[in-house]
């Protein structure tokens, strides 16, 4: 999603006039949630993704018209009620029964799409909300509309506001707003009209990318850094070794920390500024020795990691488990490491593993079970990617 930001940013910053289209409902299947967003720029150039297939297609059409580069409508239902060209709603009905679409995905979604026209409220309230989630705060862009006015502004999760708004509206949406996990519409009561009418709220929250910390710039390392920068993750990479931890090697890395020591990795007296680990990050221990590993799991079991792995094979994982006992910690703390990391897909190559470790984590933030990285049949060799040491 950062890359999509960065998009959309750039275009609006240089006066171009942008697109949004996002899907703010969904029911049955779909191919993507109200987490999905579409940018088209003024030239038809676009960025993002609304799930593809006949939907994003309309979509797309629909956006070039919006402005002013031709396209039909077919096969979506307007319900946008707003005046032609600044705002549209596209309702799809994927059931096989309305034998509209060809597709048989069985759900029904809505997708809301939102002009941004150059130096407007509603570019610069965008702007906001992008700076803000870049700076690692959740944002908000609201657009909320009355019968009589149309208010663009963004917020952030810490109650900080862009909103020139009655305000007893912004109250009203206050007590009714989402989350930040993406896009939504809906109706508040507007307190500021004499009879108490409805005003109509396009929300889209946008969330800063998760962090996956890598603890070992070894040939792993390299590889779980471009595949994680690849799925939308903020990378960072740690490392006590100036000739493995370059640009060069790394130039998908958000940042790269050189400390002294992974002794203490983690905060300034590393000599890398400290990183605080959170419940939507990963870390990954990937370190060339077993001491080593056991010194930094030590460290992110003190963090709020939302996943913790490590390399190596089913032995080492079960020395360093003995050893971080032996230390006090317990089979609780013990129990949120992943080791040997990964899913058994009987990966070797180091970028073969990479893939498997981004699959784990995708599964454990989707809340999936993660199939076991040892097969589970008695005697079965475990794959090699769990007994590569990165080096």
């Amino acid at each position: 999603m950062s890359e999509l930001r960065k998009w959309i940013a750039a275009r609006l910053r240089r006066g171009e006039t942008v697109v949004l289209a996002a899907v703010t409902r969904v029911s049955g299947s779909t191919s993507r949630g109200t987490d999905a967003l579409l940018a088209m720029d003024s030239t038809g150039a676009m960025n993002g993704t609304v799930g593809g297939g006949f939907t994003e297609g309309q979509t797309i059409e629909a956006a070039r018209r919006m402005l002013g580069l031709g396209g039909s409508q077919a096969g979506a239902q307007t319900t946008t009620a707003q005046p032609p060209g600044a705002s549209q709603d596209l309702d799809f009905d994927l059931t096989p029964e309305t034998n509209q679409t060809q597709m048989i995905c069985g759900g029904r979604l809505r997708i809301h799409l939102e002009k941004l026209e150059p130096q407007s409220a509603a570019a610069r309230a965008l702007l906001a909300c992008i700076d803000s989630v870049e700076n690692g705060r959740p944002g908000a862009f609201v657009v909320v509309k009355t019968h009589c006015a149309q208010y663009s502004f963004a917020l952030d999760n810490r109650g900080n506001d862009t909103a020139v708004i009655p305000a007893p509206l912004l109250a009203s949406l206050r007590a009714n707003m989402p989350g930040f996990e993406g896009a939504a519409e809906f109706e508040i009561e507007d307190p500021s009209n004499a009879v108490h009418e409805t005003a109509h709220v396009f929300w889209l929250g946008l969330l800063p990318d998760p962090v996956v910390y890598i603890f070992g710039a070894g040939h792993v390392g390299k590889a779980v850094c471009d595949f994680a920068s690849l799925a939308g993750f903020r990378v960072i990479v740690t490392d006590d070794r100036p000739e493995m931890l370059t640009t060069e090697r790394f130039p998908h890395a958000s940042d790269l920390r050189l400390i002294h020591s992974f002794e203490d990795a983690l905060t300034d007296a590393s000599g890398a500024p400290a990183v605080s680990i959170g419940p939507q990050d990963c870390a990954l221990v990937l370190t060339r020795k077993p001491d080593i590993d056991k010194a930094m799991l030590a460290q992110v079991l003190h963090t709020n990691a939302g996943y913790i792995g490590l390399i190596g094979s089913k032995s080492k994982r079960d020395g360093v488990f003995a050893a971080l006992k032996a230390e006090g910690f317990a089979d609780t703390d013990i129990a949120r490491v992943h080791a040997p990391i990964g899913l058994a897909i009987g990966a070797r190559t180091p970028e073969e593993i990479a893939v498997s470790i981004l699959a784990e984590i995708i599964a454990v933030r989707a809340g999936i079970p993660a199939t076991a990285s040892i097969s589970p049949h008695s005697g079965a060799q475990a794959p090699a990617s769990t007994k590569v040491a990165s080096r």
